[in-house]
């Protein structure tokens, strides 16, 4: 069973007509943003609409995804500790209700599945993403406190 397209899964959360989605994939084909971006800027559809169809796509399972396309939102990264995210190799991305969605690399994927689930009191939905696109934002949004030397203590 093949999971459904976003532009399918928006429109059944906001009404969104044959002329609607024809404009936002010709758009979509010149430009190359993406579909939820387009439907947005057009007022189409409001920001949560985009997070439940994103969240609706999660619901299939991890999906690959460019982090520099996605954006990490600040709000997400207060949901795990620095030391946490960087034992695991997870970022967080978003915040949607009682839901994190988490990127994770191919190797750490299983046992951050296994992980965080039980040590946060929220529902956790992973995306895939490269290994050197999790190391980078662990990098710039968690970055490793400064070696203190015996003349700081």
């Amino acid at each position: 069973m093949s999971a459904k397209r976003f532009g399918e899964i928006l429109s059944n959360l906001v009404p969104l007509s044959g002329h609607d989605i024809e404009e936002i994939l010709s758009e979509q084909s010149g430009t190359r943003r993406r579909f939820g971006d387009i439907a947005l800027s057009m007022g189409l559809c409001r920001p949560e609409h985009i997070w439940k169809a994103t969240s609706a796509q999660l619901d299939a399972g991890p999906r690959h995804v460019d982090l520099d396309a996605f954006g990490i939102d600040a709000q997400a990264l207060e949901h795990l500790p620095a030391k946490t995210a960087r034992a695991l190799g997870v970022v967080p991305l978003r915040v949607t209700g009682e839901t994190l969605v988490v990127a994770a690399h191919a190797d750490s994927l299983v046992t951050a599945g296994e992980v965080l689930p039980v040590i946060l009191s929220q529902n956790i939905k992973f995306v895939i993403a490269e290994r050197a696109q999790v190391e980078q934002a662990l990098a710039t949004y968690y970055p490793k406190p400064a070696n203190r030397t015996s003349a700081d203590a």
